[in-house]
C-alpha cells in the first residue's frame, strides 16, 4: 500500500473516530434526559452511546494491528491481537454479568 493511500486512509479513520465521538455524547446526553424524564427509551439510547465508546479504542487498536501485520512487525500483530481478545473478552463477560 503507497504511503499516500495509506495516509487516505489514516485520515479517514480519524474523521470517524472523531464522529463516533460526537454521537455518543449525543445518544448520552439525550438518554440522560429520557431516563430523567421517564420513558424507558434513555436505556436503550445510553447503551447504544455506550457501545460506540466502546467501540472506538477497539478500532484504534484494530488499525494498529493491520498495520502492524503490513509492516511485518510479528511481536506487535500479536501483542495487539491479544488486546482485541481480551477486550472482546471483557465485553461479553460484563454483557453475562448484566442478564
Amino acid at each position: 500500500m503507497a504511503d499516500e493511500e495509506l495516509s487516505r486512509l489514516e485520515h479517514q479513520l480519524g474523521r470517524l473516530l472523531r464522529l463516533g465521538v460526537v454521537v455518543s455524547g449525543a445518544c448520552l446526553a439525550v438518554g440522560l434526559v429520557l431516563h430523567f424524564a421517564g420513558l424507558n427509551a434513555g436505556e436503550v439510547v445510553m447503551r447504544a452511546g455506550l457501545i460506540l465508546l466502546m467501540a472506538i479504542p477497539v478500532t484504534r487498536i484494530a488499525a494498529s494491528f493491520v498495520d502492524a501485520v503490513r509492516r511485518a512487525d510479528r511481536l506487535l500483530a500479536f501483542a495487539t491481537a491479544f488486546v482485541l481478545i481480551v477486550m472482546a473478552l471483557t465485553i461479553v463477560y460484563s454483557w453475562e454479568l448484566r442478564r
